[in-house]
């Protein structure tokens, strides 16, 4: 095999690596809170058993030393021998740093990286010595010699066939490890310099049947054989079995038998084998194909270019749409229908694919959380809200490290010590709560904590004293809030390795700026803060409502609106003073886009009310004309127009022209404010 296709299977080991390391921080803060959940600790034994087999095989050795270490003091763990605790939990914690960097460091070429890998080890070894010492009885105890434990050898080779068939032998060693225990991976020499040789020793309760079922995309490059009806890597059972094995006819030892299997012929299989009867064994091959093949990974610029198409197919939809709203056009009516409806379930499908739930970043913040708290000597409680909540891919990459900021110093300036929250009457420990939720084409996540607040007083002499403001200059609150996101500004006492509110809180502004987002910061003193990011989709293709005031044309998100009235404009000139109109026998505000936007050219006799319904309350937005639904490809608006509040998106309509998202949450703000 070329060195292009060990590359492809060595990036796919990374790929596969990486999202089993990711995984394994939310199971292991679970684990803290659940310490005698036994699937739990299987799941880490069996995730570090997978990295151990398979990083040796691409020369990842120090991954696999690493990984072996952690898996023996899961195997005491899982057999009742050792209890989870802090010590075991912070040294698994710190074995998958350790991973994540030998990722990229394999060779470990790092002075500090090699200090932590020995760290690592040895806590772990003297775990083990620590048990062993104290209790004879401590020591792994392998199963009892009655059980059905056997051995098998397989010789897997792996040609430029298997790179051609797309197969992932990583998953081919996953399926092995989760059927029975793999001691032992070694390469083998190989007759031919474009394919490799690997042996592979598999122990457990295992029989033909469950090691074709694993193998079953690699079966026909392998060779299987039982070596032995015992385990073969436990010397007291090969002691016990040194009579049986005497008595064998054809006794075979653990190196003739790899010296048989490294001269076998890559594609030879045994008879009885190669006449399996596939029809009695479909049902588990669908059931296995099911189960490994639910999800696949893909390049983001792929996504990026789909979603490019799909905005340009609804846009094309909606031309169409127009261009034959005539009767001439009634014969091929039924297939535009059908092409406007087929569109829309390839938006919605597109935007579910490249959408990422919030909750993929929690079990890192989880950890984040947990180790400031440990090293501040802080009680804090993580809490989640709304983490079902979806951001486009791009801004997942990009709002992590805002967030990160944001809880670091909400952990380090926010929450007081165990002990001044007891003397101020609160609970030891504090609470972080992370919450995100959508309105309209906005995204809203919100950090807040129930600490000590921002001191209003404190702030402002910070920021004459640094002559940001003048004395005696008044701000509002929001403006005084706003100072901390200033370069420089903190208010801490001392300058710590976490820091100050102020140190990092300006590189949190930039961030969602570069991100058209806005950044809220709401305050009171001794009874918390809370940090609102409010993002736009990169792109969104939304259900809307399409209106116009004299040449003006405008969007309402279609799901906030309840009901069309139409009303006389001398009405709404008589209710401007008022500023409310009558709906239902009650008075609700209203807007009025031509006094809004100053449009006092052709004024018809009848103005259209659209009637807002947002946060159970209702406002009422006053235009010309409602067109009718459109199906809208909004996107960020220009610098031109950026400043316009009551604006959120844009969208260019079938004819050319270009509608403006009324951003709803405004426009209510505006009129309670007034």
């Amino acid at each position: 095999m070329n060195t292009n296709d060990i590359s492809k299977f060595k990036q796919l080991f990374i790929n596969e690596a990486t999202t089993l390391l990711n995984s394994m921080e939310g199971i292991i803060l679970e684990l803290e809170n659940n310490p005698n959940n036994i699937d739990l600790i299987q799941e880490v034994f069996r995730v570090m058993h997978t990295i151990k087999g398979v990083s040796g095989m691409y020369g990842f050795d120090h991954m696999s030393e690493l990984t072996h270490h952690i898996e023996n003091v899961y195997d005491l763990v899982r057999n009742g021998i050792i209890p989870v605790n802090k010590e075991i939990l912070d040294l698994t914690l710190g074995s998958v740093d350790q991973l994540f960097i030998l990722i990229d460091d394999k060779d470990l070429g790092s002075a500090k990286n090699i200090k932590t890998q020995s760290v690592l080890i040895a806590k772990a070894e003297s775990i083990i010595e620590k048990i062993n010492k104290s209790n004879s009885k401590a020591k792994v105890s392998y199963k009892k010699e009655s059980s059905p434990i056997v051995t098998y050898n397989i010789v897997l080779h792996t040609p430029q066939s298997i790179i051609d068939r797309r197969i992932n032998i990583f998953y081919t060693i996953k399926d092995l490890s989760e059927i029975g225990e793999i001691r032992s991976i070694n390469r083998l020499p190989s007759s031919t310099s474009d394919e490799e040789r690997w042996s592979i020793f598999v122990v457990g309760e295992l029989d033909d049947e469950s090691i074709e079922d694993a193998l079953m995309f690699v079966y026909e490059y392998c060779i299987i054989k039982k070596v032995a009806e015992y385990d073969i890597f436990n010397t007291e059972l090969i002691d016990k079995h040194q009579a049986l094995i005497k008595d064998e006819e054809s006794p075979v030892s653990q190196q003739e038998m790899e010296s048989q299997a490294m001269d076998a012929s890559p594609f030879s299989t045994d008879e009885t084998k190669s006449n399996i009867d596939n029809a009695n064994k479909s049902q588990s091959i669908i059931d296995s194909i099911r189960q490994n093949n639910n999800r696949i990974s893909v390049d983001s610029e792929k996504l990026d270019h789909l979603m490019y198409l799909v905005s340009e197919l609804i846009t094309t939809s909606s031309q169409l749409n127009l261009m034959t709203n005539h009767s001439m056009f009634d014969t091929i009516r039924s297939q535009t229908e059908k092409i406007d409806k087929l569109s829309k379930s390839f938006r919605n499908n597109a935007l579910e694919i490249r959408l990422i739930p919030i909750r993929d970043m929690v079990p890192k913040f989880s950890r984040l959380v947990r180790d400031i708290s440990n090293d501040l000597s802080k009680e804090v409680e993580f809490v989640t809200d709304g983490m079902d909540t979806e951001l486009d891919k791009s801004s997942i990459d990009l709002i992590a490290e805002p967030l990160v900021h944001m809880l670091r110093n909400a952990i380090d300036h926010g929450i007081e010590s165990p002990e001044e929250r007891l003397e101020s009457g609160k609970n030891s420990k504090g609470q972080i709560r992370l919450k995100a939720y959508n309105s309209g084409n906005n995204i809203y996540i919100e950090v807040s904590d129930d600490g000590r607040g921002l001191d209003k007083d404190k702030l402002y002499n910070k920021a004459v004293d640094i002559g940001i403001i003048a004395q005696g200059e008044k701000l509002n609150d929001k403006e005084l809030y706003n100072l901390i996101c200033h370069p420089g500004f903190s208010t801490a006492k001392e300058v710590t390795s976490i820091s100050g509110r102020g140190v990092g809180m300006d590189v949190v502004k930039q961030k969602i700026s570069k991100m058209r987002g806005e950044l809220e910061i709401r305050s009171q003193k001794e009874k918390g803060s809370t940090f609102i990011i409010k993002l736009q989709q990169s792109i969104a293709i939304i259900d809307t409502l399409l209106i116009s005031a004299e040449k003006l044309k405008c969007l309402l998100p279609l799901t906030d609106v309840e009901e069309c009235v139409q009303v006389p404009y001398d009405e709404v000139k008589m209710r401007l003073r008022h500023g409310t109109l009558s709906y239902e026998k009650k008075l609700i505000p209203f807007v009025s886009l031509r006094h809004l936007f100053e449009l006092e050219n052709d004024i018809p006799m009848h103005a259209k009310v659209v009637i807002i319904n947002k946060n159970n309350t209702k406002i009422a937005i006053v235009t010309d004309t409602i067109i009718g639904q459109h199906q809208a490809v909004l996107k960020p608006m220009g610098e031109l127009v950026k400043e316009q509040r009551e604006f959120s998106a844009a969208s260019v309509l079938g004819n050319g022209e270009v509608a403006f998202l009324l951003d709803s949450n405004v426009l209510q703000n505006d009129i309670y404010k007034s």
